[in-house]
């Protein structure tokens, strides 16, 4: 019974702690403009500068807006600046973020959260009729990072290393909708597309218009179709959560 006690105090004492950053200030920004800023780098260092608690938990989690349901209304409108530098070697990547970033939001802002679901009018990323475009390639990892591995612009998406689920929610997002994956793609993948705005058509949203040409050339190029159905998405509760006192 002694030796099996012991046992259990070394399980505990080596049991890893959850990661976080070596040192960080939280301060409410109370500068009267609209300026968003976020850096995330070499060093260890994070920096985000008017960030609401609802953007930091949409970072801390690797969810839209969207995905976020409870809590009072200043955490979608309280900005805050926060710096804090972690102890990693390199650049601060995404995967080591996430931990640090919801270490923090429990021990400032005494975040509490339950994971939850919930259907909505969305769309689903499917395999075009004409079958997947042989653009599509099978990517390795290989150091890449593959939330850092996808850029969308006004006139081109590039992706190195990102999975079909990731890249449903990041382009739907980028066009202001909701997706889900449904084409049962594993892995990650490379490739690109690009389209070409014209003329803005009297009548017509501006911001309808910009999804169509996307979901347009995504389907042209790539094979991959975004398809309007309902979904079912995920969803961060949040359950509690205060204002910081600063530091």
């Amino acid at each position: 019974m002694l030796v099996r006690f012991i046992a259990l105090l070394g399980a505990v004492g080596t049991a890893q702690s959850p990661p976080e950053f070596e040192v960080a200030s939280v301060r409410l920004n109370t500068a009267n403009d609209r300026i968003v800023t976020i850096n995330v780098g070499p060093g260890g260092r994070f920096a985000a500068r008017g960030y609401t608690p609802g953007l930091l938990i949409q970072r801390a989690y690797g969810v839209m807006g969207w995905n976020i349901s409870g809590g009072p209304s200043w955490v979608f409108n309280d900005r805050y600046d926060v710096n804090a530098t972690a102890a990693v070697s390199g650049n601060l990547t995404e995967t080591q973020l996430r931990p640090m970033l919801r270490k923090l939001l429990s021990d400032r802002f005494g975040l509490v959260t339950h994971e939850g679901s919930k259907e909505v009018p969305g769309y689903a990323l499917v395999i075009a009729r004409k079958g997947l475009s042989s653009e599509v390639q099978q990517a390795q990892a290989s150091g890449i990072d593959p939330d850092a591995s996808f850029r969308f612009t006004r006139a081109s998406l590039t992706a190195e290393a990102v999975s079909m689920p990731d890249f449903a929610r990041y382009t739907a997002g980028k066009v202001g909708q909701v997706a889900v994956d449904a084409t049962g793609l594993k892995g990650l993948y490379k490739f690109k597309a690009a389209w070409k705005l014209g003329d803005a058509t009297p009548g017509v949203d501006a911001k309808d218009e910009f999804r169509a040409v996307v979901f347009d050339a995504i389907e042209t190029q790539l094979g991959l179709r975004f398809a309007p159905r309902r979904i079912t998405i995920r969803t961060i509760v949040i359950d509690r959560v205060h204002r910081p006192s600063e530091n």
